[in-house]
């Protein structure tokens, strides 16, 4: 997928639609869209030695500024939605599908050079942990404060510290303005 095909993608979580005045404000107003939009375009500017100053300044600005330790190469799909920038963190080395929804002081880590592989339609709640080499499906919630650390079926909704599922309903009344893959916003 194309870098403003994700911007796109990005831009419709926002707001269920797309459009020029839309982009501008949001990249304005709207700290998280305005934190992924850097985060793309240094991503995909990395190895133009002409362009990649300017993203990957602003991208470092908006780190330093929102206080979060995202990295811009970690393997993000489209429709990426941010809530709360601050303090949140996940490695380069970090996978993660399409639709995925975190709020703030969320954390992604690895362990043992093994990193978290999160599938679609996935939304971390505040303040929760997802530390090692592990598997979180597809539709799952992962509760506020939750530590997980054992790989997470699909449609779970997992809370607690050590992490337990608790139903199988799924994140698909949580997600809000999911983007349709294939479909041209």
């Amino acid at each position: 997928m194309s870098v403003f095909k994700l911007i796109k993608s990005d831009l419709y979580r926002y707001h269920g639609r797309v459009n020029f005045l839309l982009f501008l404000k949001s990249i304005f107003f709207v700290k998280g869209f305005k934190f992924s939009f850097w985060m793309r375009l240094a991503k995909y500017l990395e190895y133009n030695k002409l362009l990649q100053l300017i993203p990957k300044l602003m991208f470092i600005y908006y780190k330093r500024v929102l206080v979060s330790d995202i990295q811009y190469r970690a393997n993000i799909g489209p429709a990426f939605c941010i809530r709360h920038v601050f303090s949140t963190t996940f490695g380069a080395n970090v996978i993660i599908g399409s639709n995925f929804t975190i709020v703030h002081n969320v954390t992604i880590a690895g362990k043992s050079g093994k990193y978290p592989v999160i599938g679609d339609n996935v939304y971390l709640g505040t303040g929760c942990c997802v530390l090692g080499g592990i598997t979180i499906g597809n539709n799952v919630i992962i509760g506020a404060n939750a530590v997980v650390t054992k790989d997470v079926p699909d449609n779970a909704v997992v809370v607690g510290n050590p992490s337990k599922i608790i139903s199988y309903k799924g994140s698909s009344s949580i997600i809000e303005n999911p983007y349709i893959l294939n479909e041209d916003i």
